[in-house]
């Protein structure tokens, strides 16, 4: 199935929602030879079954990233959604600058489990060219027994291309971890799980037998401004946690799942730090 005035997608995967399954994008970057085409990268991105994938693929003249997704339909099939940015070399100005030219495209196709979808990001140039390029995705799905969390894993084998594969979980819950911090001194960690959009929470920690009470939220991030930013949907897996006093706001700290501690400046001198992490198996 040829899709696309860029590309020709042919794109193979397949859905059905449940509980405990979890799912596997398996891609390949393929490019031809003159004995048998010659694998340049190749990954697997995983999580449960509503995860989406990124895919950034660089050459010395063009790139692209995309933004893929599947969704569940009637039988054994899928429906596999791509989001596409492009930027291509077309010149240089009179200064000698790079001249770019920038695309965003859509495609959709339904397709099996285990099928082979195969893009061709650069188009389809002349042979051994980087427009020759393409890449190969397969969806798999298994049994998880439980809560999947989102992984990726990629080996880039040709340096001249910049690869890189990224897992979208778009969070239900989030573990965050706060600590009151003044100079060298840190307050017991206070850790709590949180749902985007619930109320409000009341959270008091103490440092220096002080005991500071915050009103703690978790939310959604603005929407993304940029055409860039909503094509691959950049904000999807991040979280924001706004903090005030019962009577005043005080700020917002955003952030993904990713175990790194965000802070916050306070009105009283200290400040806030914030770790978001995965919540626990449940």
């Amino acid at each position: 199935m040829g899709l696309s005035s860029f590309t020709s997608v042919i794109l193979a995967l397949s859905a059905l929602q449940g509980p405990g399954t979890r799912l596997t994008y398996r891609v390949r970057v393929i490019e031809p030879a003159s004995v048998a085409p010659r694998i340049l990268a190749s990954g697997a991105v995983s999580g449960p079954l509503d995860s989406d994938m990124r895919l950034t693929l660089r050459t010395d003249t063009a790139e692209v990233e995309a933004f893929f997704q599947v969704a569940p339909t009637v039988g054994d099939t899928v429906s596999l959604t791509g989001e596409f940015y492009m930027r291509r070399l077309v010149g240089r100005s009179r200064r000698g600058l790079p001249l770019w030219e920038e695309d965003t495209y859509r495609r959709l196709v339904r397709l099996a489990w285990s099928d082979t979808a195969r893009i061709y990001p650069f188009g389809t140039g002349k042979r051994g060219g980087p427009r020759a390029l393409w890449v190969e995705l397969i969806l798999e799905r298994e049994f998880a027994g439980g809560e999947a969390r989102p992984e990726e894993a990629f080996d880039l084998v040709d340096s001249t291309r910049d690869f890189r594969l990224e897992a979208v979980v778009r969070p239900r819950r989030a573990r965050v971890i706060l600590n009151l911090v003044r100079g060298d001194t840190v307050s017991a960690p206070r850790p709590i799980d949180l749902t985007p959009e619930e109320p409000p929470r009341l959270v008091q920690l103490v440092l220096k037998g002080r005991a500071t009470t915050l009103v703690v939220s978790l939310t959604r991030p603005d929407p993304a401004r940029s055409a860039r930013d909503r094509a691959l949907a950049l904000d999807a897996d991040i979280v924001c946690l706004h903090v005030a006093r019962p009577d005043v706001p005080l700020g917002t700290i955003c952030g993904r799942l990713n175990n790194v501690a965000r802070q916050l400046p306070l009105p009283t001198g200290d400040t806030l730090a914030a770790t978001f992490a995965w919540p626990g198996w449940r």
